[in-house]
């Protein structure tokens, strides 16, 4: 069967001759681009497209209105708003209690006053102490000097004496502890002084000195507690006194009935001094027993009551 050919359609070089002026194509592919049909480039197809979108939106129908009656199926899908929740009642807030009113102050407040230039309270009382006890022997001395009197050979102690005797008064008058120690221990002072100058016995200040130290402080410790109505200076002013008494006898008893380092016989006071100091050591063991037992024996309970 002999072979039959397809009619070429003829091609109008005026039509091909614009259409090559309209889309030009590259050297390279004008080899190519012979024999085939012209097909229109991208950037004629994006151009295209731009210019249909317009077009379409033009054609795009209008949305009847919500409340007219061509739209009853708009109507029937528009959510109706849920009610609203009851808001829950507020809680009442507990009011702050009221503040204690406090009345306003009377009198200004007071600034600060500086520390007075005088020193320190117990610097004052020492030198007011130290003031009158010269005040004090300076008139002793006037009266001396007046009636021409001569204390040289017994009556020197006095000179101490007086100062102490002194302290002492103002101390338990007005100042306090700061002047009847000092004047405790100078009036013990004298008073020994006194009797070894009567007497000659020198020797007694191998023993004679407990009554000054600690016997002189308990006496001022006991007079200001006295002064003060103070229980426990009166009871530390009693212990010094009986521990100073206890100390004398027992040097008396040593140094004069034992070794008699003063030479003078004391008589019966000698004889009796060591029997003395034995029943007063045993005397005071059987009240601190007592005492001892006394703090550790059970307290008695209370009956039980029905």
């Amino acid at each position: 069967m002999p072979r039959t050919r397809k009619p070429r359609h003829s091609v109008d070089p005026d039509e091909s001759a614009s259409n090559q002026a309209a889309n030009p194509l590259p050297e390279d592919e004008g080899a190519q681009g012979e024999g085939t049909e012209n097909r229109p480039s991208q950037l004629d197809q994006i151009r295209a497209a731009l210019a249909k979108e317009p077009a379409a939106a033009d054609e795009m129908p209008e949305l009847p209105a919500p409340g007219s009656e061509e739209a009853p199926e708009l109507e029937a899908h528009v959510e109706e708003p849920s009610p609203a929740e009851p808001a829950e009642p507020a809680q009442p807030v507990a009011a702050p209690p009221p503040s204690a009113w406090v009345p306003p102050p009377t009198h200004p407040p007071q600034p600060p006053q500086p520390p007075p230039l005088g020193g320190s309270p117990m610097g004052t009382k020492s030198s007011l102490a130290l003031g009158i006890v010269l005040v004090v022997v300076g008139a002793f001395f006037l009266v001396m000097r007046i009636y021409d009197i001569d204390l040289s050979t017994y009556g020197w102690p006095l000179y101490v004496i007086i100062p102490g005797l002194t302290l002492l008064v103002v101390g338990f008058v007005s100042l306090g502890t700061g002047a009847i120690i000092p004047g405790g221990i100078l009036t013990m002072t004298g008073l020994v002084l006194a009797y070894q100058n009567s007497t000659g016995d020198w020797a007694s200040w191998s023993y004679a000195w407990a009554l000054v130290l600690p016997g002189g402080v308990g006496l001022g410790i006991f007079l200001a507690g006295l002064r003060d109505r103070d229980p426990k200076q009166l009871r530390q002013g009693r212990s010094l006194i009986f521990w100073a008494v206890l100390i004398f006898m027992i040097g008396f008893v040593f140094f004069e009935s034992i070794l008699n380092v003063s030479g003078v016989d004391y008589g019966i006071v000698g004889r009796a001094a060591l029997p003395a100091l034995l029943i007063v050591i045993g005397v005071m063991l059987l009240v601190r027993n007592f005492r001892r037992q006394r703090a550790v024996a059970p307290k008695p309970s209370a009956p039980p009551t029905s």
